[in-house]
């Protein structure tokens, strides 16, 4: 490094278009080696009582070329894994408090409706007592303002019943757009009071997302963002309750297990996801 005309440190002595490294170093023009920086946009959320007619507004200020990342939760009934115009990246669908996850790689029972499973495994499990699903899109250049959703629900002894749904959305930029999940784990009992969140490989500059259900209504303060995460999104109505945590990754390898901050709750109604998004 040595200080250039005007007083400016140049720290890119042998590249005459840089006086920095940015994220892609010396000789290399900003923007083409795939090192951009991800930026939290914005998140939204929404609570419905039944899971049918729940509109959430896509968050102020995402633009063309944006990620979108949805992620739907519910109780006690059926949760879809599959949406139309969206791509599904993880799952953690619990039958009971002291159960793990199921995914829709352990779907032995199809619904009519294939967007749904009726029966996880050998055990005629349901995946219906708290579960989520995460989707992603890209925000195109006629983008609705707002999605819509519908979600089935089961029939006992010929009667329709409804249950709660909740969904939260965020938006990132810079992020990549094909493939844009570099690692995903799951955990649907933590035995723990606080929520501790599964290990994930990421790469220095990637956005760690975790995302959690929870089976009470319950304040946030109760669950404080991870270490190194801050709050993206919270919702809480009812007996439900959902939590968005993100943080930039700034060293490679496996981000080891997460928890969150604060006096948490009982110790088997969440289930969590931990996702890394890969930059463009």
């Amino acid at each position: 490094a040595y200080t250039c005309g005007g007083g400016v440190v140049d720290n890119c002595p042998n590249d005459p278009n840089k006086t920095e490294p940015g994220q892609c170093g010396c000789g290399v023009p900003e923007g083409t080696c795939g090192g951009g920086k991800i930026t939290h946009v914005g998140t939204t959320k929404v609570w419905d009582s039944n899971g049918q007619g729940m509109t959430i507004s896509r968050p102020s200020g995402s633009a063309t070329g944006d990620l979108l990342v949805l992620i739907l939760h519910r109780t006690d009934n059926y949760l879809p894994l599959s949406v139309s115009g969206w791509t599904r990246v993880a799952e953690c669908l619990k039958r009971d408090n002291p159960y793990n996850c199921s995914t829709a790689a352990d779907c032995t029972n199809w619904n009519s409706n294939s967007a749904y499973c009726d029966k996880f495994g050998d055990y005629g499990q349901k995946g219906q007592d708290l579960a989520q699903a995460v989707y992603y899109r890209v925000v195109g250049g006629s983008e609705a303002g707002s999605y819509t959703f519908n979600f089935k629900n089961k029939v006992e002894n010929g009667k329709e019943i409804s249950d709660p749904a909740w969904v939260i959305l965020t938006a990132l930029r810079g992020a990549a757009t094909s493939n844009p999940v570099r690692d995903w784990h799951n955990t649907g009992n933590d035995h723990n009071s606080d929520t501790v969140f599964p290990s994930v490989y990421g790469q220095t500059g990637d956005m760690l997302l975790l995302s959690q259900s929870f089976d009470d209504t319950i304040a946030q303060s109760k669950f404080g963002a991870p270490d190194g995460t801050t709050t993206f999104g919270y919702v809480s109505q009812s007996d439900e309750a959902g939590f968005l945590f993100g943080g930039i990754l700034n060293s490679t390898g496996e981000t080891g297990t997460k928890k969150t901050n604060g006096d948490g709750g009982p110790s088997d109604k969440d289930i969590s996801v931990s996702l890394t998004i890969k930059p463009k």
